[in-house]
């Protein structure tokens, strides 16, 4: 990859370049244009105007801004496409000419440059002065051959002793990536999660964290730096169990434990990892949620789908704010998933669920598991702030 020239530029950045104007220029710039004006090309007519000489034309000595901007500030890539010109003194065939640039502004998020624009003739009075507007381009190279996932660094998942985050561990592992089990009770399950992926070869190491404890995730951050080398990527599935519970029966606190988990959970992780990948300007983050959280929601399960809907709109604003700095953030949201979270649903509901599903089926936790991996590879290169809904049909947007 070739040097981004536009990183380098700095607010008060200064370029500038010394010409002397010759009769060759005019020659040249009015047989390109056309323009035969004998205020810039007949001595006579000249001398019986205010202007007495001939002058150079404005536009020729406002040229010479392309020539700074192009070569100079910002040079390679500069897309100039606003000028705005104020020509305040004339300009003769043999004057010396300074143009001069300056950044006033930089856009990161546009790639583009706000350039104070003059030139000087060479006593210092001031000939012309503006302002410029100018996209800096990105060149597009090729790529080199796709490293290996594992050496751009580990993936947390939290909640990954079973369901859908063991799942999603396991798959990541076997796309190379190393990865760190989260787990904040079930030790034994995340043991054999990591278990299950050493037996195929993939990279692995359990951590206890209660997620809505910020001091816990900052260790558990630097435990997959220390361990892995780096952090390449967040997948939030953390969440308490769930209780059916009708609206009048709860209390704040019923609430507070799934805001604490879900959305406290992912907020912590998330803050803690984005600075590892705005450095690396590259990375993912996945926060599953659920098609309840768009959809009609089942009865008696508000801290859960209000939980869920929060991950939604954490996923979407994290995309718009970090997408220019080259992080994706994405959510899936699985319809009823055959894990041990529905065990206890009564068979009768789970068949309902499934004749009112397109694919006749619940979703397995591998169903999610893909769909994350995918996320996380290069196919999904162009894919931020998207809820992709892994319900077989159920839901259709």
């Amino acid at each position: 990859m070739t040097e981004d020239r536009f990183e380098a530029i700095k607010v008060g950045d200064e370029a500038e370049l010394f010409h002397t104007i010759t009769a060759a220029d005019l020659d040249v710039f009015v047989k390109l244009t056309g323009d035969d004006n004998p205020l810039h090309v007949d001595d006579k007519f000249a001398a019986s105007t205010a202007m007495k000489k001939t002058a150079v034309h404005g536009m020729l000595t406002a040229a010479f801004i392309s020539t700074v901007i192009g070569t100079r500030l910002p040079g390679k890539g500069a897309l100039w496409y606003e000028q705005t010109l104020r020509f305040l003194a004339p300009v003769r065939v043999g004057e010396k000419i300074r143009v001069w640039a300056r950044v006033r502004h930089k856009s990161p998020a546009q790639r583009v440059l706000t350039l104070e624009t003059i030139v000087f003739k060479e006593s210092g009075t001031k000939v012309i002065e503006g302002e410029a507007k100018v996209k800096v381009l990105k060149t597009r190279v090729k790529k080199k051959p796709a490293e290996r996932p594992g050496a751009r660094g580990a993936v947390i998942v939290t909640g990954a002793g079973r369901g859908i985050g063991a799942a999603v561990a396991v798959q990541l592992a076997a796309e190379g990536f190393p990865v760190v089990v989260n787990y904040s009770k079930s030790r034994a399950a995340a043991g054999e999660t990591v278990g299950r992926i050493e037996a195929a070869k993939g990279r692995a190491a359990a951590f206890q964290a209660d997620v809505s404890d910020r001091g816990a995730v900052k260790e558990m951050v630097g435990f997959a730096v220390e361990t892995f080398g780096t952090v390449y990527g967040a997948v939030n599935n953390a969440a308490p169990p769930v209780e059916s519970r009708e609206f009048t029966g709860l209390s704040w606190e019923d609430v507070q434990v799934h805001l604490e988990v879900q959305v406290k959970g992912a907020f912590n992780l998330c803050r803690e990892v984005l600075p590892l990948l705005l450095e690396a300007q590259s990375g993912v983050i996945v926060n599953i949620s659920s098609i309840y959280a768009d959809n009609v929601p089942p009865v008696r399960l508000l801290p859960y789908t209000l939980s869920k809907a929060a991950l939604v709109s954490l996923t979407r604003s994290l995309a718009v704010e970090y997408g220019p700095r080259g992080v994706r953030v994405n959510c899936v949201s699985p319809g009823m998933t055959d894990t041990e979270f529905i065990a206890d649903l009564p068979e009768k509901a789970k068949m309902v669920e499934r004749m009112q599903t397109p694919l006749r089926r619940l979703a397995s936790p591998e169903d999610v598991a893909g769909v994350v991996a995918f996320l996380f590879s290069e196919k999904a290169a162009h894919l931020t702030g998207e809820n992709i809904r892994v319900c077989g049909g159920r839901v259709m947007a």
